[in-house]
């Protein structure tokens, strides 16, 4: 996003641990050592940053980002995509998952408009205008929901993915806002933040002690944002296990 020539671009989001800038219609987040880091940010060690307001410009391009006198320059990509998950490892998780969290998704379950929920959890792509832009935030819980469910999709290569990813792609840019449009087409490349690949990792190899750790530390993330990619998660991956039991066995297979 930055290797192109040097051009002015616009401060879009400010917070305490993160400056996200206006490139060509994506979000680029320059990271304080606090901050979540999320799959569109360049990463840094400073403890703050220079404080800024939306509409300020900066400079990117040419490897680097320059804001309010600040230069940071990329020096290394940082794989964020998830793991593969086979489907008995997907099968299992979804058990894994639902006994780690419990009943603390209830609150966002119930936030949630009921059908599009439902729908999600059936694979269905309808689901994804009711959920799209719903909640408040620079990331709606309706959009982390859709994440979490576009990440698992790529992780375990799920059948309703590509009409999944086309319905968000179509209604992202008008629904949502940017970053949080960023963000999902981050999630439909199956990229996402360390605690979530964390939790996929467990789950791959079903280490119940590490998908815990890991849904703990998710869940803590922002203020329903974590929660939502969990929802969206434990939607697609149960989503798969009800697909599974319907599956009819080939004729003539042999084991």
């Amino acid at each position: 996003m930055i290797a192109a020539p040097r051009r002015p671009v616009a401060v879009l989001h400010v917070g305490q641990d993160a400056v996200y800038l206006d490139l060509e219609g994506a979000c680029l987040g320059v990271l304080s050592n606090r901050a979540v880091l999320v799959p569109c940010g360049i990463r840094t060690q400073l403890p703050w940053l220079p404080a800024l307001h939306p509409g300020d410009r900066a400079a990117v391009g040419d490897g680097c980002v320059e804001v309010h006198g600040l230069e940071v320059t990329v020096t290394e990509i940082v794989d964020t995509t998830v793991g593969v998950l086979v489907p008995d490892a997907a099968a299992r998780g979804a058990r894994l998952l639902r006994e780690a969290v419990g009943d603390r998704l209830a609150d966002a379950v119930a936030e949630l408009p009921e059908e599009p929920l439902q729908r999600l959890a059936a694979s269905d792509a309808e689901a994804v205008a009711g959920l799209m832009g719903f909640g408040g935030g620079l990331t709606p819980l309706g959009d982390d929901v859709l994440a979490g469910w576009l990440a698992v999709g790529v992780a375990t290569r799920h059948p309703a993915l590509a009409s999944v990813r086309s319905a968000v792609a179509l209604f992202a840019r008008e629904r949502t806002t940017t970053l949080s449009a960023t963000l999902l087409a981050c999630a439909a490349r199956g990229e996402g933040v360390p605690q979530f690949r964390r939790l996929l990792g467990g789950l791959a190899v079903g280490d119940a002690a590490v998908v815990e750790r890991s849904a703990d530390d998710l869940l803590d993330i922002g203020g329903t944002s974590g929660l939502g990619l969990v929802l969206g998660a434990l939607c697609a991956l149960e989503s798969l296990a009800s697909l599974e039991s319907l599956t009819p066995p080939l004729q003539g297979a042999s084991r």
